[in-house]
């Protein structure tokens, strides 16, 4: 597949940057090596540096993108306490995401010869090399766009609907029929969209796990601002966070999603997905408009009666998402629970 030798070429490219910043050694031991035991991650490769007459090793994550949803995602799927190491590799890390990647203790290298290891024998936090020339700018295209997170969305929560009319695909995802056509090429182009070589063509995603994770580093910065953010804060949380939200026509997404899909987590905030704000939840639980509040409410921005998940909770793809946009050490443990007991079953059945 075209997009594994990209992701082969940077890196090696990578390696070969961090071994003339640090004078050190290493090679690729092995590509998309299989991990012992129940785990759903997937790594890209094997990683081999030598450190003083002895050899380290790491799982290599690679990532085309520089946001800090991208670094949180990582560290979720892999946690820190896990042996061997998660290293990410990316065309390009900024001195701020290096931070955020110190501060998570994901260890890192990119095409520049900026990197951060901090292993026994051997603690190395490069930054401030700039990106070289010849590096391309990795571009986010039609994943900017807030109207093709939806239908990709669709796609993720119903793969059957490649192969629906786009009248239909329009109606499921919320948005212009013209629009279904710009997320087909878009992901044609990021080689997201196969087909199985019969006649009718019949499209599927051949690796669905790597578009959730494109979608999952899009969604905070491009379409979650445009679903109208509004907040307030609870007095009562802990009688609010346990509500049926039935009645009220909404859906529980964020923390209180990731408790009640996985048991692990005790909520501090509440993000729900409505049309507006229930004016009878609003009331009867005394919120009031803070902008710091516990509570956020969202617009929903697709069909309900066509997406199907639990009752007044989100599809787990979009509570893992809220979970990741967070950025907390907690709600990352969730939501790689979340993503081994709900996303991954269905992810390796549509694969």
């Amino acid at each position: 597949m075209k997009q594994r030798n990209h992701d082969r070429e940077l890196l090696q490219a990578a390696l070969d940057a961090f071994m003339r910043t640090t004078g050190l050694r290493g090679r690729v031991v092995e590509f998309e090596p299989k991990l012992p035991g129940a785990t759903h991650f997937r790594p890209d490769a094997l990683l081999e540096l030598k450190i003083r007459k002895k050899a380290a090793r790491f799982l290599v994550e690679i990532r085309r993108v520089d946001r800090n949803e991208a670094v949180a995602q990582a560290r979720a799927f892999w946690p820190e306490a896990a042996r061997p190491a998660l290293l990410l590799v990316a065309p390009f890390i900024t001195a701020q995401t290096a931070q955020r990647c110190r501060d998570l203790r994901l260890f890192f290298m990119d095409a520049a010869g900026n990197a951060y290891i901090d292993e026994p024998g051997l603690y190395l936090f490069v930054t401030g090399n700039k990106r070289p020339l010849e590096l391309p700018v990795v571009q986010g295209g039609r994943m900017n766009n807030p109207a093709v997170l939806k239908v990709i969305f669709a796609f993720l929560c119903r793969p059957d609907l490649l192969n629906h009319p786009y009248r239909e695909i329009a109606a499921v995802a919320g948005v212009a029929l013209g629009t279904v056509g710009v997320a087909i090429k878009e992901l044609e182009k990021r080689n997201h969209i196969g087909d199985f070589g019969m006649a009718p063509r019949r499209r599927k995603l051949p690796d669905p796990e790597r578009l959730l994770k494109e979608w999952v580093e899009f969604y905070p910065a491009v379409l979650r601002p445009k679903l109208r953010p509004r907040r307030f804060m609870a007095p009562e949380f802990a009688h609010f966070a346990a509500l049926d939200l039935g009645k009220y026509g909404a859906y529980w997404g964020g923390e209180v999603a990731g408790a009640r899909l996985t048991g692990y987590l005790k909520p501090q905030t509440a993000t729900l997905y409505a049309d507006q704000p229930p004016a009878k939840l609003v009331i009867e639980n005394h919120l009031r408009a803070d902008q710091r509040g516990n509570v956020e409410f969202l617009d929903i921005f697709w069909n309900t009666n066509a997406i199907r998940h639990q009752p007044g909770i989100v599809p787990p793809i979009l509570a893992y998402a809220d979970l990741i946009a967070t950025q907390d050490g907690r709600n990352l443990e969730t939501a790689r629970l979340l993503y081994e007991r709900e996303i991954a079953p269905e992810i390796r059945r549509i694969a």
